[in-house]
């Protein structure tokens, strides 16, 4: 332990689309004046739009472009070095944003247990109950189900991105698989506009087909290629023809159904029935539940760090921080919600084992550390809201 330096003085920074990397560039003086040694910097990696305390993220290899840019980070670290300081990241490896802008998370909500980064993410795909198997829970509408769709507040759209459903605010892609049910709708009116010799039908045949015939996941790699060539085609469709656009639009809000006649829902709802999530009311998660959370809070779902795979692919960013010697320190948020605490750290320590580390882990009274987390106190406590920091032995 004697090789690892030790902060004297910490001073936290919390990150804001108020308060980013030029706020702090310009504070640093003042804090080296009062004696501080390092800087102890809130979450700084993309998180969902407005985050003001950085632990919803969706790309923890990305920085927030709402705390700056690259040259403004750039500008504090240089200041941060020439006032004689480090910095202490903390960073979140337990969990990201159950949030439409977690690209990630959208890629395994549209192509369920067979999307890529379905083994990122701690989901049980064969729950017990029948009506979450192979699907992902997604407990926000603000009263039951039925209530929210008859009440108009489930609304389908599409854009540039394909089809979604939303909430208010929150959304989620449609499958892929379920295109040719609200494309394949009606098709006699467009034909009628356009003729059978149309350009633009013809392509819109053909993206219907391609549909009809795109392969599973399991397949192969062309799967991937020809959902890209559907959504732009059909897009392009969109943008650049008034008949198609004006006929996908009437498609869409028939779907959409009319409040007060619940019949005009059943269409969406029959739709909704076939994608790899569920959406219910944000109490039935108290009992049907079937993706690990951060404590009770919906919004935040966690990874399966323990794989080594995701454990590099989701630390490329500060493990390169920390190799160009931008990062000297890690504060580890809640490392107690991972799989294996312990190896977590084993594999922070083997990228830099002169580096200090500190481990945020609720304890109760009668609680101690676990010894096999290689833990022990530093000789300053730095205390946080209902939680304490120790520094882990190299």
């Amino acid at each position: 332990m004697d090789s690892v330096r030790i902060p004297t003085a910490t001073y936290r920074l919390q990150f804001s689309p108020n308060f980013g990397f030029a706020g702090a560039q310009a504070i640093l003086p003042y804090l080296a004046d009062l004696g501080i040694t390092d800087l102890y910097a809130s979450p700084i990696f993309l998180t969902r739009r407005g985050s003001m305390h950085g632990y919803d993220i969706v790309d923890p290899n990305r920085l927030n472009p709402e705390l700056g840019t690259e040259a403004d980070f750039t500008a504090l670290t240089d200041e941060l070095r020439r006032c004689g300081m480090r910095w202490l990241q903390d960073i979140v490896p337990n969990h990201m944003a159950y949030d439409a802008q977690n690209t990630m998370l959208m890629d395994v909500i549209e192509n369920g247990p067979s999307s890529a980064y379905a083994g990122y993410f701690d989901i049980d795909w064969n729950h017990p109950y029948e009506s979450i198997r192979g699907k992902v829970l997604a407990p926000f509408l603000g009263q039951f189900y039925s209530e929210s769709l008859e009440s108009g507040d489930i609304q389908l759209r599409y854009n540039e991105t394909g089809l979604s459903v939303s909430y208010f605010d929150f959304s989620l892609p449609l499958a892929i698989e379920s295109y040719i049910k609200v494309f394949a709708r009606e098709l006699n009116v467009v034909k009628r506009k356009l003729g059978t010799s149309h350009g633009d039908f013809i392509k819109l045949l053909g993206v219907l087909y391609t549909l009809k015939n795109i392969p599973a996941i399991e397949e192969g790699c062309e799967r991937p290629d020809q959902v890209l060539f559907v959504k732009g085609m059909l897009w392009e469709l969109y943008t650049t023809n008034e008949e198609i656009r004006k006929w996908l639009d009437d498609i869409v809000v028939r779907l959409n159904g009319i409040k007060g006649q619940p019949e005009t829902f059943s269409a969406l709802d029959q739709l909704l029935s076939e994608q790899r999530f569920r959406l219910s009311f944000w109490k039935v998660a108290a009992e049907e539940i079937n993706y690990r959370r951060f404590f009770n809070i919906n919004e935040l779902i966690s990874l399966r760090v323990e794989d080594d795979e995701i454990f590099r692919n989701t630390h490329r960013l500060i493990f390169k921080l920390i190799e160009e010697n931008t990062v000297q320190g890690l504060r580890i948020d809640h490392i107690d919600g991972l799989y294996d605490p312990a190896g977590y750290l084993d594999r922070i320590r083997k990228k830099n084992p002169e580096m200090y580390v500190t481990v945020e882990k609720i304890l109760a009274f009668d609680e101690e550390l676990p010894a096999h987390w290689r833990c022990r106190e530093p000789p300053a406590m730095i205390f946080l809201t209902g939680s304490t920091e120790f520094s882990a032995t190299p």
